[in-house]
């Protein structure tokens, strides 16, 4: 079934189509609440809840742009939601200087469950800084609106959480395997 045919049946309430639209896209937007949620029980009720919001909003998608990425969105929207329900990432002093760092660009390959382990044992809002701005593709200007910080509280999460990505590299805490 191609994805044009899941979106339409998922539009009409075909069953088979929501159930090849959830076989097909569970995975990868299971990987998105990942980055977000570290708790096994948050992150499947952030994935369930997503999926329904897809198949619900289905009409709104437009089809400008993949329905992946749109999905993707969505799915994001919802674990912020998530996180600030509990209202556990937005207890931080906004006033911390931030030293400037140089951007480098290093040619690594990781492992994906040594990347997420690392994520897991960085505070949340930087976390979460991190996979708006470096996975999700979010301007600073809209990651301050998501977290209700300023654009320069977004650039300084960020910078604190590279910070904390190359202080992990150069005390060998996580696996590193060299791109060929």
């Amino acid at each position: 079934m191609t994805e044009q045919d899941i979106i339409n049946g998922c539009k009409n309430n075909d069953r088979q189509c929501q159930r090849a639209f959830v076989d097909q896209y569970s995975a990868y937007l299971m990987g998105v609440c990942r980055r977000y949620i570290t708790d096994g029980t948050r992150v499947q009720d952030c994935l369930q809840e997503s999926l329904m919001k897809v198949l619900t909003s289905l009409n709104q998608y437009t089809e400008k742009g993949s329905f992946k990425s749109w999905a993707a969105r969505i799915t994001v929207n919802i674990c912020l939601q998530t996180i600030r329900k509990e209202k556990r990432h937005i207890n931080f002093d906004l006033d911390q200087q931030v030293d400037i760092v140089t951007q480098e660009v290093v040619n690594l390959k990781l492992e994906v469950d040594d990347v997420l382990r690392f994520l897991d044992t960085i505070p949340e809002k930087y976390r979460i800084a991190i996979n708006m701005y470096i996975i999700e593709g979010y301007s600073h200007k809209e990651i301050g609106q998501h977290l209700g910080v300023t654009e320069s509280s977004s650039r300084s999460l960020v910078t604190r959480g590279r910070k904390m990505i190359k202080s992990a590299f150069a005390e060998k805490m996580i696996k590193i395997v060299y791109k060929n």
